[in-house]
């Protein structure tokens, strides 16, 4: 994990977390769970370091209360977890709710990613970004929330011509009357990595470049590092923070039935 508040900003208004643990029990297959966050406060409105922060912790609390400890229980049969679907939704609902009471002229976005051994779910709000990436292959894994992308779904600009209103979102924590997070389930395969970050790392380089620093680096930490003073080289004006989780490192060529494990996370 690294973060940086940019060239002209004078406060960091991004927060981010990294939580992981493995519980293994006499008898019962190891087992993993991660919670990787990073959240933007909206620039322009007061409070928001302390929304992009109350928003991480109130939907990490709630995560770790309905799962992270009955996993620690030995409760691992789906019959005994709620849905995890639903307790993503309802995370995110819980820090729309916290933020509208405590900041209401506060606003945030949220993007994480709830890992469950191989098994990974992505909560979504704003234009933070999640990326699935591999060796020579960066995928997007979230929807921007925001004006600049609907426009170009409609087919109405192009990204070049909505440059100005890229910041402009339609979607964020703690504004309007509620909001429906987007929810995705993949699978982190070995070899694989997790990308999240905010949009001050995506829009100042491209996954091309991107894919090309982080596997020159030798390990997940040096690697977020790096992203962020590339970024910030390249007129990173806005609050940059960007956290990598990678199983398998240095990243290996994919292989077909490959079934090693050798998690390198970075926090």
């Amino acid at each position: 994990m690294a973060s940086h508040c940019g060239r002209i900003c004078e406060r960091n208004e991004d927060a981010s977390l990294a939580w992981f643990t493995t519980r293994a029990f006499e008898g019962q297959p190891p087992q993993s769970m991660g919670l990787f966050i990073v959240a933007d406060g909206m620039g322009g409105h007061e409070d928001g370091a302390q929304a992009s922060a109350l928003a991480i912790q109130t939907v990490a609390r709630h995560i770790l209360q309905q799962i992270g400890l009955p996993l620690l229980k030995g409760l691992s049969e789906p019959t005994q977890m709620p849905p995890i679907h639903e307790v993503l939704r309802d995370s995110v609902g819980l820090a729309h709710q916290a933020l509208a009471h405590r900041y209401p002229k506060a606003g945030t976005t949220l993007t994480l990613a709830l890992m469950l051994s191989e098994s990974l779910y992505i909560a979504h709000v704003g234009d933070s970004r999640a990326y699935l990436g591999e060796r020579n292959r960066l995928s997007l894994l979230t929807h921007d929330h925001s004006i600049a992308a609907r426009l170009v779904e409609m087919g109405q600009a192009t990204p070049e011509e909505v440059t100005p209103q890229r910041s402009m979102l339609y979607k964020a924590i703690g504004q309007g009357a509620s909001v429906e997070p987007d929810i995705v389930h993949r699978t982190l395969n070995w070899g694989q990595y997790l990308l999240l970050c905010c949009d001050g790392l995506w829009s100042q380089l491209s996954t091309s470049q991107m894919t090309a620093i982080i596997e020159q680096s030798p390990t997940p930490d040096i690697a977020c590092q790096n992203l962020v003073a590339q970024a910030y080289e390249r007129d990173g004006d806005d609050n940059i923070t960007v956290l990598l989780v990678a199983r398998g490192w240095p990243l290996p060529a994919p292989q077909v039935g490959d079934s090693k494990v050798n998690d390198g996370i970075s926090g």
